[in-house]
């Protein structure tokens, strides 16, 4: 049974470290290939990024990251949504890594406030990232369509405020 479509961001508080592997493997793939701590690093990451998509995460689901995407990831929308600006552009900096490694335990409903006109799922996956000495989570949204030539769409990330434990 799929999940209360509101609930993506509490579900993270249920994660344990050994859904990724042993703690020396979920170190290795949370620390981050690059650095960046504001808005126009994350952007150019960014651009740099979406020329290698679509990328396919841990639980086997692809993913386009498109133009239009790149610049609602790093909107103040998305940023605020994230426990912090400097987690949320490490993040959006590292986003092909962590959706290579990300995973997708829930199956959530859809959001009936949103427009869900052609969509068949939005889809929560989640990565381990390493920020300010501890493993924290970044909720990544793929939308999902009824269309089955459109591409699944990396709609947006935020760096949940759950420390990673085994």
């Amino acid at each position: 049974m799929a999940e209360p479509w509101d609930t993506s961001r509490e579900k993270a508080q249920e994660l344990h470290l050994e859904q990724w592997g042993t703690q020396e493997e979920v170190k290795a793939m949370s620390a981050p290939l690059r650095q960046a701590s504001n808005r126009r690093e994350a952007m150019d990451y960014l651009k740099e990024i979406a020329r290698s998509s679509p990328f396919t995460s841990r639980s086997g689901l692809p993913a386009r990251l498109s133009n239009r995407s790149l610049g609602k990831i790093v909107s103040h929308a998305a940023v605020v949504s994230s426990f912090c600006p400097e987690a949320h552009y490490l993040a959006a900096a590292n986003i092909d890594k962590l959706y290579a490694n990300a995973i997708e335990p829930w199956e959530f409903e859809l959001n009936p406030n949103k427009d869900n006109t052609g969509l068949k799922a939005r889809r929560y996956l989640y990565a381990p990232m390493e920020y300010g000495g501890k493993i924290t989570i970044v909720k990544i949204t793929v939308k999902e369509y009824e269309d089955a030539d459109l591409q699944n769409n990396l709609y947006s990330i935020a760096a949940v405020d759950v420390e990673l434990r085994a």
